[in-house]
């Protein structure tokens, strides 16, 4: 039997972690890279600058090392770039036993993933992660490939609507005008629009339903 990969939404709860410093807020991880000879991780992370006090609250903290980046942008939100230890880590867990990490975040003390694993894998990991802190498993399932990506003609309409304020509120320009401006009539602009959508949708459903795991626990503790 072929050895089925697996796709869990999981959350934990542990201590001797900076997450566990994180209120009731998101904070949102922007991308993250692993250097085990030097032992850390490189993550950066995403917050609003109305919770800027977590920066320095995690520079204290006996796992950080040092910041490569600190910036606020123009919308009030704060990056922060920084390095802490990655020996015994959730993520070291992880990888230990095969898991890909894909997506996370972190809200109320806990720090949450979107993972893939080998079925094989997942029960050793589940008990490793509980052997840390509480385990909260919001979903799993078989991993599914997802569709193929937009055509070039189905990119070319949603482009081509987006920039010529199609989408806009209110709608700067009507379906006929951009069907001409790709040189097509405008019942097929329509279909090429409506299928380039549905794609992007069912894509990034995954990626909302991720997020969702955030009012699923405001709804248990209402």
């Amino acid at each position: 039997m072929k050895d089925k990969l697996q796709e869990i939404l999981l959350g934990i709860e542990h201590e001797n972690c900076w997450t566990s410093l994180v209120g009731d807020y998101v904070v949102k991880t922007l991308n993250f890279s692993v250097d085990t000879e030097k032992n850390y991780i490189r993550s950066i992370i995403i917050l609003d600058k109305a919770h800027k006090d977590l920066i320095s609250k995690i520079r204290k903290t006996s796992t950080f090392i040092d910041y490569v980046s600190f910036s606020l942008s123009e919308n009030g939100k704060i990056l922060f770039d920084f390095r802490k230890r990655y020996k015994g880590s959730v993520m070291d867990t992880i990888s230990k036993h095969n898991g890909i990490i894909i997506d996370g975040f972190k809200y109320y003390g806990k720090e949450f993933w979107r993972i893939l694993i080998y079925e094989s894998y997942l029960n050793e990991l589940l008990e490793d992660l509980r052997s840390k802190g509480k385990l909260y498993v919001a979903k799993r399932n078989e991993f599914e490939i997802e569709p193929e990506d937009l055509s070039q003609q189905e990119l070319k309409v949603l482009v081509t609507a987006y920039k010529s304020g199609y989408f806009d509120f209110p709608r700067r320009i009507k379906s006929d005008k951009v069907s001409k401006l790709v040189n097509i009539s405008k019942s097929t602009f329509t279909y090429h629009l409506r299928s380039a959508e549905y794609k992007m949708i069912k894509k990034y459903i995954k990626e909302l339903e991720f997020l969702n795991i955030i009012n699923k626990i405001k709804e248990e503790k209402d």
